[in-house]
């Protein structure tokens, strides 16, 4: 079952920075496309230069809207990413704190909180997606829901990061017990 969800939680991870870099790309492309479409070709000194072309036809309106909406992606995507790889932002003085002993089960259970809060956003975030299901982009005339969709994404990748967390964990926290019990057997006997 470790395994499982180790090799889930990568391969759901290996996705999510593919897409994070297209989007990206994809943005960034657009946005040079959108200044140089802007500032360049409908300047003054273009349009001098060449007076018989109108240049305001290459100036697409929808690309604000398409790399906001990327950006608006990029952005849900990363925090399933960043929770991955353990680099958000955490209260740790807790966890510093306490006794060893009781810091794995302090893990298990923020992992268990963070794993309920994935659960609620998963539940409420088809609820709303409902709610969009009517709603257009302006300029692109894309579905909304497309849009909002990147709540629900990003809280389903971090429940997989999550659960494979607490799986991870607690299978952990047994084979410690079960090596733990082995040694304390091996002291009291001639076998050590």
């Amino acid at each position: 079952m470790k395994e499982f969800m180790e090799k889930t939680s990568l391969a759901v991870n290996k996705a999510s920075q593919v897409v994070i870099f297209v989007f990206f790309v994809t943005a960034f492309l657009s946005t040079v496309y959108q200044v140089f479409s802007r500032f360049v070709l409908q300047s003054t000194f273009v349009q001098e230069m060449i007076p018989m072309v109108d240049f305001s036809v290459f100036n697409l309106t929808w690309i604000e809207e398409l790399i906001r909406y990327l950006f608006v992606w990029i952005v849900f995507l990363g925090i399933g990413v960043v929770y991955k790889s353990k680099e958000h932002a955490q209260v740790e003085v807790l966890h510093h704190y306490l006794p060893k002993k009781y810091k794995s089960q302090l893990i298990i259970l923020i992992e268990v909180i963070n794993s309920s809060l994935f659960l609620f956003l998963i539940i409420f975030g088809s609820r709303i997606l409902k709610f969009t299901s009517q709603q257009i982009s302006p300029s692109m005339g894309l579905n909304m829901t497309i849009i909002y969709g990147a709540v629900l994404i990003c809280s389903i990748i971090c429940l997989i990061h999550s659960l494979g967390n607490i799986v991870g964990l607690v299978i952990s926290k047994s084979e410690n017990n079960e090596i733990t019990r082995v040694e304390v057997t091996g002291e009291g006997t001639n076998l050590g």
